[in-house]
């Protein structure tokens, strides 16, 4: 066993190892005088081996040896018990001493040239070793024979006690070096090593007592004793192997830490651990540079690229002048660094757009440096950092960016105020926690006009100033951005906090805010809502707040707190949508029919269908107040179909009675959807026995563009069967032009805003002028509908319109009242004017 540990002594003015050392080697002189005096010219034996020929065998068995590394200190241990022994069995203490002291010099000057103090120590060591062994085993055999069991007892207690004084040296000189060696490490050290010793005597023992016999056996002996030592080389190899694998997977447990500063630290320390080197630098990639990570003796820095960190640009040179094989071969040329000895390692760091670097320095012990084993591990390991690092940098990528959603959820990217979430999350707590609660809204009236005259930029710019007058005024309240053109504050109190504090909204904006140089008045209507007067939860609260600021420009004021009774989201609403699902089974609507006149020839030629709602609760009900609600929950299809099987009937009777009226019913932009709404209307033209050519489908050109493809199909599936189509409230639509070439239609009918000031406003006779050419030229009948004065129905003729429809002829009538009202006026008839009767249809079609 030899001190081979890193000479940290050489540099300091300690003289105790140097002391020791030289007290041991004086130990060895005086020990192997007094087994050279005393034991010289013992009895024959069958050969006695030179000085010489145990110099080569010990130089032999020091080159073949295994390194116990125990912190900064390595134990050597080698085969020298094998010719020690063979030694105190056939050669005269003084060849043996000589051999033993003179082989161990040349191998450790020459083979492991060790700095001088160690040598020094090593020699004084192996002569304590020697004469300790020798004086033991001759105390103990006396003239006994050696290969005999006395003999045996005689070598192996030799050997033991040469082994145990050798290492007490070490121990001894490996504190006063300062060495943080235990007794517990130490311990394992010896019997290991001293297992070890005790083998390679007993072995030589045995080849000793064949060697006695039979001299020539030693080339046999010697075949064996190199296998054996092969392999037990080897096995010492494989288990350093498997130890080390064992630590690459505990380095590799080690990663798993959810935190940058632990990460770092467990892979700093992993690879010192996993190499047994007291310093390790990384290089991690960054997008500016390199952060400089460095771990000696256990202390761990941090440094980034350009600071004042040592090495790191000569580090980063390094980085450019490795690369491949040369990596791989690094520690045997060294690194660019000066901070670096000649003896590290260092391999890539894999990252994922760039490569860093890991340098691994200083090895624990000087047994050995690194080696090709050692670099292969490095990099294994390196590449676990690498995934392990890229990882850790995805997950603050994604923390962080979590952190920043979770911030722009609740945040208005224009104002940097809370948005309307943050706003609702805000009001639940305080609605639990407060008894009284104002919600002012303050609506900016005037951003409309800003964005459309000077952009959205000078809006938003506007919006930011806007924010920056309330902050001061809302020091007390919460404000947040509610809306696109709201902002909206929770005050403490009740009204009359409320009042004050919007009278200081007010006085906030009397004076424009400037916008890139633009002075703009900004136009507010401040709408408050009480809590719990006017709701007890959030959702209503704002609402009623911002409907009651939407009022303000309707009242011609600047603040209004919410009423029920000027509120236009009435929940009746909801209660009429309910009520009409049973309102046609119950018998509550009715129809009505509104007459129309061939202007030509003077008579009743059709009527219009319209649906009536005699509310039981709400009394008569307009059209407009639950065709929408009929609309949304979709009970328009029932609705539809109800009016249309009125009026068919109400149509096949008045043929009966030899009137030729054609009805028209009114469609939704629901019915041209439906699949099945054309095979529906021709069961009731088959029930009702109502020709399809006495049939008039109205709808507008808005109804046509929801779901337009089908729509289209359904028009042309209605336009099969006979059915004519007509386009309602002509002119008011977008695209009309681009869709009346789609549509199988046969009659356009002229909105009646276009007809009120026919007679004085020259554009609207133009534009009624071009609609009925443009309606004739495409073969259409045309119908103006809202005619209430005998001039607009002369003018109309004038015009070349084919019918009109108003309240000159009538207003909608029920089937009794209409059908008397008819009956006195001319009507087309079916057997009136036949040839008439075919010339009209084709040109309604």
């Amino acid at each position: 066993m030899r001190w081979k540990g890193r000479a940290t002594v050489a540099s300091t003015p300690n003289r105790a190892p140097w002391a020791f050392s030289l007290f041991v080697c004086a130990l060895g002189a005086v020990l192997c005088a007094v087994v050279v005096t005393s034991f010289s010219g013992q009895p024959d034996r069958p050969f006695s081996l030179s000085w010489l020929a145990l110099t080569a065998a010990f130089v032999a068995a020091e080159s073949y040896s295994v390194n116990l590394e125990v912190r900064r200190e390595s134990h050597t241990v080698t085969f020298s018990e094998i010719p020690l022994t063979i030694g105190l069995v056939f050669a005269d203490p003084t060849a043996l001493i000589i051999g033993r002291v003179l082989g161990a010099a040349i191998g450790l000057a020459v083979m492991r040239r060790l700095p001088l103090l160690k040598f020094v120590f090593n020699v004084g060591q192996l002569a304590v070793e020697v004469g300790t062994a020798a004086l033991v085993f001759h105390l103990i055999l006396g003239n006994g024979n050696p290969v005999e069991p006395l003999g045996w007892v005689a070598g192996l207690a030799g050997i033991g006690a040469g082994h145990l004084a050798g290492w007490i040296c070490v121990s001894i000189v490996m504190r006063v070096a300062g060495a943080p060696v235990s007794l517990r490490s130490a311990l394992s050290v010896l019997s290991f090593s001293g297992s070890a010793a005790i083998a390679e005597c007993a072995v030589a023992l045995g080849a000793a007592g064949a060697m006695w016999k039979e001299t020539w056996s030693w080339i046999l002996l010697l075949l064996i004793g190199c296998a054996f030592g092969y392999f037990f080389i080897s096995f010492v190899r494989i288990r350093e192997r498997h130890q080390a694998l064992a630590t690459l997977h505990s380095f590799t447990t080690s990663l798993a830490v959810d935190n940058a500063a632990g990460l770092r630290r467990a892979i700093l320390g992993g690879i010192a651990e996993l190499l047994a080197a007291s310093r390790v630098i990384i290089l991690i990639p960054m997008p500016t540079g390199y952060t400089r990570l460095e771990y000696l003796d256990g202390e761990i820095s941090y440094a980034n690229e350009g600071s004042s960190g040592v090495g790191t640009a000569d580090l980063l040179a390094t980085i450019s002048a490795m690369g491949g094989a040369t990596r791989r071969s690094a520690h045997k040329g060294g690194l660019a660094a000066p901070d670096i000895t000649q003896g590290a390692i260092a391999a890539a760091l894999p990252m994922q757009d760039r490569e860093g670097l890991v340098i691994v320095d200083q090895r624990l012990s000087g047994a050995r440096g690194f080696d090709d084993e050692d670099v292969q591990l490095l990099e294994t390991a390196a590449g676990h950092a690498g995934a392990a690092l890229h990882n850790a940098q995805l997950v603050d990528k994604l923390r962080e960016e979590a952190q920043f959603r979770a911030r722009q959820a609740l945040t208005d990217d224009v104002t940097d105020l809370p948005n309307q979430r943050a706003l609702v999350e805000q009001l639940d707590g305080q609605l639990t926690s407060r008894s009284e609660l104002a919600m002012v809204t303050v609506r900016v009236n005037s951003l409309r006009e800003v964005n459309e005259t000077l952009g959205r930029a000078m809006g938003d710019e506007m919006l930011r100033q806007v924010a920056a007058r309330l902050r001061p005024v809302g020091r007390r309240a919460w404000c947040a951005r509610s809306a696109t053109d709201e902002f909206t504050l929770i005050i403490p109190g009740g009204q009359q906090e409320a009042s004050e504090f919007a009278d200081r909204i007010v006085e906030a904006f009397e004076l424009p805010v400037l916008c890139n140089d633009v002075a703009l008045a900004v136009i507010v209507g401040i709408g408050v809502a009480l809590a719990p007067d006017h709701g007890d939860d959030s959702e209503m609260l704002l609402r009623r707040a911002s409907l009651a600021a939407s009022r303000t420009a309707l009242d011609g004021t600047t603040v209004t707190t919410w009423a029920s009774d000027r509120d236009p989201y009435d929940p009746q609403r909801l209660t009429i949508a309910a009520d009409l699902r049973d309102a046609i089974p119950a018998g509550e609507l009715d129809v009505h029919f509104q007459p129309q006149l061939d202007i030509v020839n003077g008579l009743i030629t059709g009527a219009e269908a319209l649906v009536r709602w005699d509310h039981p609760r709400l009394g008569q009900l307009r059209p407009d107040q639950f065709i929408p609600a009929a609309e949304n929950t979709g009970a328009i299809d029932a609705l539809t179909l109800h009016v249309l099987s009125v009026a068919a009937v109400t149509a096949a009777r008045w043929r009966e009675l030899g009137w030729d009226l054609d009805m028209a019913v009114n469609l939704s932009a629901r019915n041209l959807t439906s699949a099945t709404f054309a095979e529906e209307v021709a069961v009731v033209l088959e029930r009702t026995g109502l020709p399809a050519g006495s049939l008039t489908m109205e709808l507008t050109e808005s109804s046509v563009m929801t779901e337009a493809e089908r729509a289209l199909s359904t028009l042309h599936e209605l336009h099969e069967l006979g059915i004519a189509i007509s386009i309602d409230d002509f002119g008011t639509g977008y695209s009309s032009l681009a869709h009346l070439r789609r549509l199988p239609v046969g009659e356009i009918k002229i909105d009646k805003s276009f007809v009120f000031d026919l007679t004085t406003s020259e554009s609207d006779e133009a534009i009624v002028r071009s609609m009925i050419e443009l309606g004739h030229n495409l073969g259409l009948t045309v119908v103006v509908e809202g005619v209430e004065t005998v001039e607009v129905r002369d003018h109309l003729k004038t015009l070349g319109s084919d019918r009109l429809q108003g309240y000159l002829l009538s207003r909608p009538l029920p089937v009794h009242a209409f059908e008397s009202w008819v009956s006195e006026r001319p009507m087309r008839t079916i057997l009136g004017t036949p040839q008439d009767r075919v010339v009209r249809l084709q040109q309604r079609r």
